[in-house]
Parts: C-alpha cells; sequence; structure tokens
C-alpha cells in the first residue's frame, strides 16, 4: 500500500468526497479536476480574467490539505457575503489561485498554493484550455455554460442527448503522466454530464487511460438528478461513460452504496428537486455483464451527511475501499 498512486477524476462535491478520506493512508493521490465550470465566483473570475475555473480545484485542495492548522484551511474556503460590493459572493481560496495562476501560470501556480496549503499529494487540471461545455437536450436546441445545463429548473423536461467541449481541449502533460503511472484510477462521484464526461472529452485522456496499468474504478452516485440523469440506473451510468470512451472497453470495479438514506430525506429530496436513488438491481447488475468485472456493494452513506439533511458519500468509508482495491 506504501506510496500507491490513486488517481481521482471527479468534480464538485464528488471530488472532494473521493480524496478526503485518502488523507489517512500512505498512498500518493493525484486529484485531476475538471476546469470547465462557468457558474458562481469561478464564473465571474473566468468572464473578467479569463482564467481557468478554480471550483473543483479549490474543493480537491481542501480534501488533500493536511489537518494540522485549520485557519489556512477556513480563510482558503472563506466566501465574502453577498453584497454590491466587487468582493460579492467571491472565494477567496479562488482569488488566490487567480493570483498564482497570473504570477506563475496554471500548473506552477496551482502547485505553489497546494503548498502553502500543506497538500499531501498533487492536484492538477485536467487541461489549461479555455473550453466551455455545449449541450444539445432533447427538443433539438443547444445551451452553452455548465451553470445552465446543471442548474434547470425541474419544470423543464428536456433531457440531455449528448454533450461536447468548444473549443477543443486537450490534457496536460502533468495529468497524463499521472493517469499513465496510476496504481489506481477512480472515476467519479459526479454530476454526470456536467463534471464527469467533460474530462473524457480532453483530447489524450482516453490514451493515458488506455496506456496505464492501472485498475479502473468507477464510484457510482447515490442519487439521480432531475437536469441531468433523471430515471438513470446504475447501467445507464456505467453505458454512458462507455459510450463516450475511457480509454477501455469495461471497468474493472464497480462501487455502489447498497444502503438505502431514511425514507424521510428521500421524500424531502423528491419534493424538492426530483431527485430519486440511483436504482442498482440484480437485473441491473445482469445487464452490465462484460462491461464490469468486479462489483463492490457496501455501506457507503455519510451518516453525518443525513444528521445534515444531505445525501453523500462518506470519506473514510470510500477511501477504505479504494486503498484495498
Amino acid at each position: 500500500m506504501l506510496g500507491k498512486k490513486i488517481v481521482t477524476i471527479s468534480g464538485g462535491t464528488g471530488g472532494f468526497m473521493v480524496n478526503r478520506g485518502l488523507l489517512k493512508y500512505p498512498v500518493a493521490p493525484t486529484a485531476i479536476c475538471t476546469v470547465f465550470d462557468s457558474g458562481g465566483s469561478t464564473g465571474v473570475l473566468r468572464d473578467e480574467f479569463g482564467s481557468l475555473p478554480q471550483g473543483d480545484i479549490r474543493k480537491c485542495m481542501l480534501a488533500l490539505a493536511s489537518d494540522s492548522d485549520d485557519t489556512l484551511r477556513e480563510l482558503f474556503n472563506h466566501r465574502f457575503a453577498k453584497n454590491n460590493s466587487s468582493l460579492s459572493d467571491h472565494n477567496l481560496g479562488n482569488l488566490l489561485l487567480l493570483a498564482a495562476e497570473q504570477h506563475w501560470g496554471p500548473i506552477e501556480g496551482t502547485r505553489r498554493v497546494s503548498r502553502v496549503l500543506g497538500v499531501r499529494g498533487e492536484v492538477l487540471p485536467i487541461s489549461t484550455d479555455k473550453a466551455h461545455i455545449y449541450a444539445e437536450l432533447s427538443d433539438g436546441s443547444t445551451m452553452c455554460g455548465e451553470k445552465f445545463i446543471d442548474t434547470r429548473s425541474i419544470e423543464d423536461n428536456r433531457t440531455i442527448r449528448r454533450v461536447w467541449l468548444e473549443p477543443a481541449a486537450t490534457i496536460t502533460r502533468e495529468a497524463s503522466e499521472a493517469i499513465v503511472a496510476a496504481d489506481l484510477i477512480v472515476i467519479g462521484p459526479g454530476d454526470l454530464y456536467t463534471s464527469i464526461i467533460p474530462n473524457l472529452l480532453v483530447g489524450g485522456i482516453q490514451e493515458a487511460i488506455a496506456q496505464s496499468k492501472a485498475k479502473l474504478v468507477y464510484v457510482a452516485n447515490t442519487m439521480t438528478k432531475w437536469s441531468e440523469t433523471r430515471g438513470f440506473d446504475v447501467a445507464d451510468f456505467v453505458d454512458t461513460l462507455l459510450a463516450y470512451g475511457v480509454g477501455r472497453d469495461s471497468f474493472d470495479t464497480v462501487v455502489v452504496s447498497a444502503i438505502a438514506p431514511p425514507q424521510a430525506l428521500l421524500e424531502r429530496y423528491a419534493k424538492k428537486e426530483k431527485s430519486f436513488p440511483v436504482v442498482y438491481t440484480p437485473t441491473v447488475k445482469a445487464r452490465l455483464e462484460g462491461r464490469v468485472s468486479e462489483f463492490v456493494e457496501g455501506d457507503f452513506l455519510s451518516q453525518a451527511g443525513v444528521e445534515q439533511g444531505l445525501i453523500r458519500h462518506d470519506s473514510d468509508k470510500l477511501a477504505y475501499e479504494l486503498v484495498r482495491l
């Protein structure tokens, strides 16, 4: 286990969850982050300065940051109040990453901020190209921008037919080398069409995964999302990822949370977000024969999240299983 290289490819909250628990083990984690977001503080800074979106990079840095001193971590995660000032709703970590990028470039800037935070391992952008996510919807219309695609109203009944990047983006040398050298590559969890698949659309990533001898793992989402994966079961997620291309014909392992959240919490998600558990049954499992070598089914539900009214993966439980793999 000592020094084993674990590469995670994810986004958003999923990126934080899958990386945080790895700190307890003597492994060498590398978090590869999507850089095609367009909402919130990230979107404003991207539009104004032409910088890489910092949101997912910041979250993965916080996940892998040392616990020895909370001061820097809390400051890095500080968000200014929403008001009429120029700093309204901006995140301090995003501003620091912007300054570092302007001083040293996106890769070296990220590395220097990581050192300040005491990050274990490495956090890397999947690409340094300035691309946006486009989606074709079921009515034939086209949308541009992660924030518009992902945050559509639950009254919007259109589904996503396909997504792509414009202009084309190419994987960074550093991210490609990390993937090729990995012992374990973990994809997910995260929003399928706006956090996970955009990574697979970057030129060179499929070739890097194909060249790597690492075990390839997919961590399945626990809940569907109305704007992206309405009605999806685990097989739909896996088949969609394979259709876009992961550099291989199958996954070595799919990790599935087999513990149902409390009914009251499920009802709240259904009412507020039209979000439902991702179905996983023997029939669904059978549909993936030949495309998944091994299923790991277990209790990966965060009880701390449940207490806060959230359905999330438990970082520690997930890390234990990934290290075992």
